[in-house]
Order: structure tokens, then sequence, then C-alpha cells
């Protein structure tokens, strides 16, 4: 290799690595300053114990899902593909996704299916508890009321139930994003796999894991008795071109040119109930289907189109569009006023040094979840 090529692979290489820690730069910053800014908002409707308190905290939140799409969408050139029956999606119902675990970053990328056909309003998921303390993102996920879970399910019933109860009091309906193989796909969680189907007579996966059925059966029964819930979303997720699989990858610009989500729709009334056997049963018959169409994509490349028209799908992505580049506006105006402010404003430097000690403390000792919880029940 010439030193001139030399020379451009590093330079190509830097240029990746630039678009990555720049990508990663605008969510968490934005995060950060735009939650300590808004969180005096958020305690104080709670407090106030007004009716519209959680629409007014989700609604704010959500416009930076939506900048997290307009982010790796229009600034980074991610391609998001959506098949299958998404025009079966209820904007308004209360649901359960379900989707396989690829990478650890499938929950930040669905943003774009839930921002098309979906809520982001609405939108909940459930995460590794390690994440609820990330300065800004985690404190919006936990004021969001976001599921944390600690991968121990005597913990994890009890936090589950008592999350969709709150629901309940508060007369709202979640679409919960739900992982059912608890971790994300990788060479030591696939040989796990393995070995639990040999030790269970089940057929070795090459694309998925096998699902944890007992997390599933749970949260079904839950959300069916607390929240009216009326649709079960099975989605699988493909990278066609390149897997971004952990945080480093993001950080070294391994952003993905293309992802590819497949949609399928239950109604809940569709699925088993006579026992947690026959819903389990349910579950693993759509995993068998994941690893099948996943076998088939990555051989094959194979693609096909959701039940949308193309003029239909023009309006969509128009109206997405404009949503996150109102997205993007919105969270950069905040972001700028506030860095002016810190600059020149030594009282305001002040305020905001305390608003973040406040909201590191709420984090740690509490929570803003278990403090909306509380504020609006008391």
């Amino acid at each position: 290799m010439s030193l001139i090529e030399q020379a451009m692979d590093s330079l190509s290489g830097l240029k990746q690595r630039c678009r990555g820690v720049s990508f990663v730069l605008i969510l968490s910053l934005t995060a950060f300053l735009g939650f300590v800014v808004f969180s005096p908002v958020f305690i104080t409707v709670f407090f106030l114990k007004l009716p519209c308190a959680r629409w007014i905290v989700d609604t704010i939140i959500s416009t930076w899902f939506a900048l997290a799409v307009g982010a790796f969408e229009l600034l980074y050139g991610v391609k998001i593909s959506v098949q299958g029956d998404v025009s079966n999606i209820d904007k308004c119902c209360s649901s359960l996704v379900i989707m396989n675990h690829r990478t650890r970053m499938d929950w930040l990328f669905y943003f774009a299916v839930q921002a098309r056909y979906s809520s982001l309003r609405r939108f909940k998921i459930s995460l590794k508890d390690e994440l609820r303390h990330a300065p800004g993102a985690g404190w919006a996920m936990q004021a969001k009321q976001f599921l944390f879970l600690k991968r121990n399910w005597d913990l994890d019933r009890a936090r589950i139930e008592n999350s969709l109860k709150h629901f309940q009091c508060v007369n709202y309906y979640p679409q919960l994003l739900f992982f059912p193989e608890g971790t994300d796909f990788t060479p030591y969680t696939r040989n796990k796999s393995r070995q639990y189907a040999k030790k269970n007579d089940l057929p070795e996966y090459e694309y998925v894991l096998h699902p944890r059925t007992t997390g599933f059966t749970s949260v079904f029964g839950y959300m069916k008795s607390y929240n009216n819930l009326k649709q079960v979303v099975d989605v699988t997720i493909a990278y066609p071109q390149n897997i971004l699989q952990n945080e480093t990858d993001l950080l070294n610009g391994n952003i993905p040119r293309e992802i590819v989500f497949t949609v399928k729709t239950y109604s809940a009334e569709e699925l088993p109930e006579s026992s947690e056997t026959a819903l389990a049963g349910w579950l693993e018959d759509r995993w068998r289907e994941k690893e099948a169409f996943l076998k088939s994509f990555y051989e094959n490349k194979q693609t096909g189109t959701n039940d949308y028209d193309f003029n239909q799908n023009l309006e969509i992505e128009r109206d997405l569009t404009l949503y996150s580049i109102g997205a993007l506006l919105f969270w950069a105006f905040i972001s700028a006023v506030t860095v002016w402010c810190l600059l020149f404003y030594a009282y305001f430097r002040w305020i905001f040094l305390s608003l973040s000690v406040i909201n590191v403390i709420i984090s740690t000792i509490m929570g803003f979840d278990a403090l909306f919880t509380k504020l609006s029940v008391m």
C-alpha cells in the first residue's frame, strides 16, 4: 500500500470516528442540557398535580426522541426500511412491542419506527438498570417512566407490575418495547443460548437467542389486567450492511448504513391465554419464524414492502422529516441559549449547577420515576 493510500485510509478512519463522536455528543449534550433546564418544569407540574403533568413530561421528552431520529437519519444518512403490516399498528391503544435484541443500540433505532407509525409520546422501553443513572438521557428515561430491569426476576416482576399498575391509576395507555431475549446477541450470549437449547432439547439458533418466556407472559398478563392491552407488535430488526454492536462502535463511527424492521401485528385477543405454557409456546413460535426469516435475509438479502401505497409512504416520510427538523431546531435552540447563559451569566451558572446536583441526588436516591409516581398519587 502506497503512502497516499495509507493517508487516505487514515483520513477516512478519522472522518468516521468524528462522525461517531459528534453523533454521541449531539445526543448526550442535548439530553443533559435539556433535562437540567426542564427538570424544574417536570417537578412543578407533578407537584401541582396537574392533570396534564404526564402529557407535558412525555411530550417534551418525546421531542428528544425525534431529535435522535433526525440525527441518525437526516444528519448521518441512516436508511430506515420498514416492511410488513405496519398499517395495522394502532397509534392510540396500549400495545406490547416484542423485538429480537441484535445489538445494544436496537432500542435507539426503533425510535424511527415509533415516530412513523405509532406514538413517541406513549413509548416506553424495558432497559437494563445501569442506564437509569446516565446524566441527562438516563434521567429523562426515569422521568418518562421506562422500565429498568436488574435481570433478577424476583425484583423485576414487582417493578414491572408496580409500573404498569401506576399507568392504570393515571388512566395511561403505554406502548412498551420489551426484549424477550433479555440481552443482546453476541458470541458469548449465543453460546449460552446454544447450551440452553441443547439442555432443553430445542433447536440451535444462528441469528437469534432463545427467548425468556417468563418475562413475556408476565408482562402480557399485567398489561391485559392493568392497561387494556389491545395489540402485540412483533418486530424483527436486521442490519444488512454493518452492525453497530455497542456504544464503542457508535463512538468509532460504525453507524449502520441501513436498518430493516419487519413488523407483524396481532390483536391481544388472538394470543392464547388458556395457560402460561400456551402463551410461551406462541412466543417461541414467533422466534422460530424470526430465525428462519433472518437466515433468508442475510443469505439472500431479501426485503419486502409494507401495506402502505407509494403516496401514503411519501406523506408519512414528509411528516416525519418535518417533525425531525422541528425537533433538531428546538433542541439546538435550547442548547444554544443554555450555553450562552452559562458563558455570560454567573447567576445562571449557579442555578444550573444547583439543578444538576439536585438531579443527581434525585436520580441516585429515589429516581424521577418513583418521585413522579408518589407526587401523582399523593
